[in-house]
């Protein structure tokens, strides 16, 4: 009844589990977390989320998104419950029964999955001798050390060239756009065109897309829009460098073109509502 969910091998293992009624704990509100959240509520589960930070999506996003999506779970039911560690799990006859948090209280659960996050798993490239740091290092075309190897995906640390620094991305566009820049470096052809980290997340009848990285920012900007649409832009010394986007997908375009552009956006322009967006692009 312990679970992880890291594939769709995963997902066809938890699936029949998923019965209506039941009580399912997860451990871990990032995306992974409050996505199983969001579905094994719509199906009917008794849902209860344990993060140990004090907000949900810490890692990711800003505090006010957090607070967004903590009042878009509690609305529909799911118990989240933050600053929360688990000490241990009770059984019965080889499958779970509780969660045990560490003031000693005991949750009752008949699924428990496990959505802490990961680790670079990069020792085979170590021990083939390539310069790896909390990751494989690779260059703008994802070529390591060793001009003869590539890497690519979540194991990688890659230049972001939007915010000259380098790190590592975790999300599906990060490993289709390094696989296409090493295999334009292999065949010797053009660079392709490098976008702006971007995520996206579905929960409930909300689209979270993220567009560009808001670590560092100095001014958040709301740009509000009718019932459950809207936008927070952030800005750093003036610049635009990231927008998280729910059900406003013009505005997520808007700002990730204006952020690979390098341009950025009158923040009283972006809070006003009824302010066209679209004529900025064209600045």
């Amino acid at each position: 009844g312990v679970h992880n969910l890291r594939s769709l091998s995963d997902v066809e293992r938890i699936r029949p589990q998923m019965i209506s009624g039941r009580k399912i704990v997860i451990i871990g509100a990032g995306y992974i977390g409050l996505e199983a959240a969001a579905i094994a509520c719509q199906l009917g589960l008794d849902v209860t989320v344990l993060e140990m930070a004090d907000r949900v999506l810490a890692r990711v996003t800003s505090p006010v998104v957090s607070e967004f999506y903590t009042r878009l779970h509690q609305e529909r039911g799911v118990d989240i419950r933050l600053g929360a560690r688990l000490a241990g799990l009770r059984g019965s006859r080889g499958r779970v029964t509780q969660a045990v948090l560490d003031t000693g209280e005991h949750i009752d659960a008949d699924i428990l999955l496990v959505g802490i996050g990961i680790l670079p798993n990069f020792e085979l490239a170590a021990a083939a001798g390539l310069e790896c740091a909390n990751g494989i290092l690779v260059d703008e075309d994802a070529r390591t050390s060793d001009p003869c190897i590539f890497a690519a995906g979540d194991c990688t640390v890659r230049p972001i060239v939007q915010y000259g620094r380098t790190g590592r991305l975790e999300s599906v566009h990060n490993a289709i756009e390094q696989g296409k820049l090493a295999a334009a470096a292999i065949m010797g052809a053009d660079r392709p065109r490098v976008d702006c980290p971007w995520f996206w997340s579905d929960q409930f009848d909300v689209k979270l897309q993220i567009a560009g990285l808001n670590s560092g920012y100095d001014q958040e900007v709301t740009r509000q829009g009718e019932g459950q649409q809207m936008s927070f832009w952030y800005y750093n010394s003036g610049r635009l460098v990231a927008v998280d986007a729910m059900n406003d997908p013009r505005a997520y375009m808007i700002a990730k073109r204006l952020i690979e552009a390098g341009k950025t956006a009158d923040p009283a322009l972006v809070a006003d509502p009824a302010a066209d967006l679209k004529p900025l692009l064209k600045a």
